[in-house]
């Protein structure tokens, strides 16, 4: 078996050390759900008692019984009475299992279902604080399937798992204790299996793990091919590739289902054997057994109890051994999540970075080297100096590294060398989200969600009111349409605005990065992509959006440029001052 695939100690040991702290604010429920698995293991050993008391106590009355059953017809003196007795007490010992059974199922349950929400919830915040070059080569598809199943599968390693063997080795420990008490000969007998069992479980567990492994990795891809298809659905059937999609998706949900069939087929094998070496133990028990009560060392009723204690003590091996692939597969979900856990962000805020007021917007390019991992570097050694309230258009051949630059001042990336300041300030001692507070962006792409307008515009200011929201609409030329539509303001948009037309969605973007407010206003190419006569009406609102503001317009149209009251020129990795007319070449 490859080392690779066992299921290291280490890895588990991690992943609690990780994982663990979630669990801190339910203790109080975690140890009620203890206190019900103790009751569950003392009624699991009671359970027998009954029978052995009708076996020795009325069937076959022993000239010497054990203590127990000598007190019971002291205390029963009537066949009748202690027939009645042990009928009671079979339903009691039930009443216990049962009611212990379903309080620890009920508050362990209520703990894995909030300890998996809080580690969801901290897995989104830290691929949120991720940077952008995280997100640049990360598929979304495979980030939602670690969201969803990978931390769904967390509840059954850290919660069902730890219970379950605590519940199990507590009845297997009382069970073993109770049984060396009657026949400690026996016992040995009956625990003789035990260590082949345990290599069994510990080779099938490492192979499982690694199948599960794989399962998950091809899961993932499931995923990614899902998101594409759907994301893309325009371009799926603008090139009617629905069959080409239905088949790329077959092929990885088919690749997948084969890797579960791996695992299912482990797992079964696993149990099969396991199957065999507790029949084993059965076998030597009921040999042996008999060959004692014969000698006369212990009562039928011993033997019958003992019976039913090895199906206690053999039960919960055999369960724990299925357990152990169940674990296999989480550990491999962990395993994935660690990945992404152990992830440190490239742009962090420095130590005592401070917060930065309202700034200016005077924006400073020093020196700036820049270069994507595994690239030529597409900024070399760039000066550019810009004064509040200039719109400053920044031109160029594609790939040169324009909308590079304004991700540089919004520290989705460090440069190599150099530095960017505001109002004199590095940003990079700044703290991010107040630096990215003072700015405002309109993409080409303007990305809604599939909330209210209303809250698609609040987006930019998250406290504005009504009255406001209302206001930068108008601004951007928005308000008339909005109003227009089935519930105005509380119209919910479909994913990613895809019920609005190109149009509209920038005025609402146009309207968001108003209502933001900010000093500094990027607007890279906001009118790409759109017809001239929607790109001239959309002018009157950018216009607005940029007045008084340090903006920043990467564009390569005439009508875009139009709105600059100066044209930069990046070419060779630095920027240059260029005449208008030059830049409508680029």
């Amino acid at each position: 078996m490859s080392r690779r695939y066992s299921i290291a100690p280490g890895t588990l040991w991690r992943l609690f050390r990780r994982m663990g702290p979630h669990m801190r604010p339910h203790r109080r429920k975690l140890a009620l759900g203890g206190l019900a698995m103790v009751g569950v293991a003392l009624a699991e050993v009671a359970r027998p008692w009954p029978l052995k008391i009708v076996f020795d106590g009325i069937l076959i009355l022993q000239e010497t019984p054990d203590p127990v059953t000598t007190w019971l017809t002291s205390a029963f003196p009537t066949g009748d009475m202690l027939l009645a007795a042990t009928a009671v007490a079979i339903l009691g010992i039930a009443l216990l299992g049962g009611g212990a059974g379903f309080a620890q199922a009920y508050l362990i349950a209520a703990v894995g279902q909030k300890v998996v929400a809080q580690i969801r919830l901290d897995l989104y915040r830290h691929i949120q604080r991720l940077s952008h070059s995280f997100h640049d080569t990360a598929s979304s598809g495979d980030i939602i399937a670690r969201l969803t199943g990978d931390v769904r599968m967390m509840r059954d390693l850290l919660i069902d798992a730890v219970v379950f063997f605590a519940a199990r080795i507590l009845v297997i420990a009382v069970t073993i204790g109770v049984m060396a008490w009657m026949d400690w000969r026996l016992t040995l007998v009956a625990l003789a299996i035990l260590p082949p069992l345990w290599a069994v479980t510990r080779y099938f567990g490492g192979r499982i793990k690694g199948a599960a492994r794989k399962q998950r990795r091809k899961e993932g891809k499931i995923a990614v091919v899902m998101t594409e298809g759907i994301s893309s659905i325009n371009v799926v059937k603008g090139f009617a590739r629905e069959a080409y999609e239905a088949e790329r998706f077959a092929k990885q949900n088919n690749s997948s289902a084969e890797a579960g069939v791996v695992t299912t087929r482990l797992a079964a094998n696993m149990d099969r054997v396991t199957q065999v070496l507790l029949a084993l133990g059965t076998a030597l028990v009921l040999w042996y057994g008999v060959t004692r009560v014969r000698v006369g060392a212990i009562s039928p009723g011993d033997l019958l109890v003992f019976t039913a204690y090895l199906s206690s003590l053999y039960k919960p091996v055999r369960k724990m051994a299925a357990m152990t692939a169940r674990v296999a597969k989480a550990t491999a979900s962990g395993e994935r999540l660690l990945e992404i856990f152990d992830l440190v962000p490239e742009v962090e805020e420095r130590p005592g970075a401070v917060d930065a007021c309202r700034l200016e917007g005077h924006v400073r390019f020093e020196a700036l080297t820049f270069a994507y991992p595994d690239a030529e570097p597409v900024l070399r050694n760039a000066d550019l100096a810009i004064d509040p309230g200039e719109i400053v258009a920044i031109v160029g051949p594609s790939g040169t590294g324009k909308t590079s630059a304004t991700r540089l001042l919004m520290r989705f990336y460090d440069p190599l060398s150099g530095r960017v300041t505001v109002d004199g300030c590095d940003i990079r001692y700044l703290t991010l989200d107040s630096l990215r507070g003072n700015i405002a962006v309109v993409l080409q792409d303007s990305v809604l969600f599939g909330t209210s307008v209303r809250d698609n515009i609040a987006y930019g200011r998250l406290d504005a009111s009504d009255a406001e929201i209302a206001a930068a609409a108008r601004a951007a030329e928005a308000d008339t349409f909005i109003r227009a539509l089935p519930q105005g303001y509380d119209t919910v948009l479909g994913e990613r605005g895809e019920t609005l037309s190109g149009g509209q969605r920038q005025r609402i973007a146009i309207a968001r990065a108003i209502l933001r407010d900010a000093p500094i206003l990027i607007l890279d190419e906001p009118l790409s992509g759109l017809d001239p006569v929607t790109g001239r009406s959309l002018l009157v609102g950018l216009r607005r959006a940029a007045a008084g503001r340090t903006t920043f317009l990467i564009a390569h149209d005439a009508l875009t440029l139009s709105l600059a009251t100066r044209v930069v020129r990046l070419e060779a990795g630095r920027f240059a001052d260029s005449p208008p007319d030059r830049s409508l070449s680029a």
